[in-house]
Parts: C-alpha cells; sequence; structure tokens
C-alpha cells in the first residue's frame, strides 16, 4: 500500500510534534550586466514592476487538535525499562485518506552495508476506553551484511525496526513506548487519487 502515498519526514523528539506546512522560497532573478550608457540617452527610471518580489516565508506549524490533549490522561504514563512518546496531530478535512508510519530505531554510524534491528510494535488496549497505543517490542539488536566498505563511507544513521502504518486520527494522542536507549521518528502519508484496473 506504500505505493499509494506520499509523504514527508518528521524526526520526533520527547514533546508532542506538529506537522508544519513549509512554504516556497521564491527564486531571486540573476542581475544582468548593465550595458554602457549613451551620452545623448539618459538611464530610465526603473518602473516598480523591475522590483524583486519579496521571498516567500514559511507557514506557522499547524496547530494539534485539542481534543487529543484532553483524552491523554486515559493513556498509560509509564512501562518500566521504556520512553513514552507523544504524536498529537492536526485536524485535516481528509484524515480518512492518510496514515501515520511510526518507526522505531536507534542512531548510529552506519556505512555501505544494510542494516535493520530486531522487534517490531504491538498495539494494546486501554482498558476501559477502546482507545490502543503502541509498544515497541525489541531487543536492539542489529542485522547487517558484512560488505567491505570503501574508506570514508562511515556517516551517522538511523537503524529501523519493522516500521507500522496506523490510522490518522487527530481527536486522540498517539500514545507509544519504546525500550530505552532508543527513539521514535515517524511521517504522515496521504493518499493518492484511486484509479481504474485493466481488466485482463
Amino acid at each position: 500500500m506504500k505505493s499509494l502515498f506520499t509523504c514527508s519526514l518528521v524526526k520526533f523528539t520527547f514533546a508532542p510534534l506538529f506537522l508544519a506546512l513549509a512554504g516556497a522560497c521564491a527564486a531571486q532573478p540573476a542581475a544582468s550586466p548593465s550595458s554602457p550608457s549613451s551620452p545623448s540617452s539618459p538611464s530610465s527610471p526603473s518602473s516598480p514592476s523591475d522590483a524583486a518580489p519579496p521571498p516567500a516565508t514559511e507557514a506557522p506549524p499547524a496547530a494539534p487538535n485539542p481534543a487529543a490533549s484532553k483524552e491523554l490522561q486515559a493513556f498509560p504514563a509509564k512501562l518500566e525499562g521504556h520512553q513514552r512518546y507523544v504524536i498529537e496531530l492536526p485536524e485535516l478535512p481528509d484524515e480518512a485518506a492518510r496514515k501515520v508510519e511510526l518507526i522505531g530505531g536507534k542512531a548510529m554510524t552506519v556505512d555501505c552495508n544494510s542494516r535493520g534491528m530486531d522487534g517490531k510494535f504491538e498495539s494494546r488496549d486501554v482498558e476501559g476506553y477502546g482507545y490502543q497505543y503502541y509498544v515497541l517490542a525489541s531487543t536492539g539488536q542489529v542485522r547487517t551484511t558484512l560488505m567491505a566498505c570503501p574508506p570514508g563511507s562511515e556517516k551517522p544513521g538511523f537503524v529501523e525496526a519493522e516500521p507500522l502504518l496506523v490510522r490518522y486520527n487527530s481527536k486522540l494522542p498517539l500514545v507509544v513506548f519504546v525500550p530505552d536507549g532508543m527513539a521514535l521518528r515517524w511521517r504522515a502519508w496521504s493518499a493518492a487519487a484511486t484509479a481504474d484496473a485493466p481488466a485482463r
């Protein structure tokens, strides 16, 4: 299903994170070299339309739906050996066509080898409410290929466990627990328009 979505990556921190809607920067035209002015023809003043447009500014971050904060108290505050993360999403008109991908893992130095971490997310019920929260069940063991990498190929990276796609629902907080020493990242996906499949 991922091929039906477009995405934007967002890094998650311990505080609730908001989606950011970024504005495009206006391109500034390059200045052309001025031609020498003729003594018999004075230079004409520039018209207002020749002035460069002001640069575009970033749109302010979209505020999370306040309904999610009101429901946070229903969720567990602690889980032994884990760190809690909370994602509060802004309300959107087309939430049924969106998903949130949860990505647990650990920041470490990587190279040309492919790496992955053991574990996957499990959903658990909040008793008495019918809500769900998520726990990354992982021992932190890293699997890697063993290719000989060229010098200078090492760089900072993020080794991921198996990710999970969940429903985009701004009315409830996304509460996620990951093992101590690991971190959580996430990104939002939006669905493309449906297309008719050809019969063969």
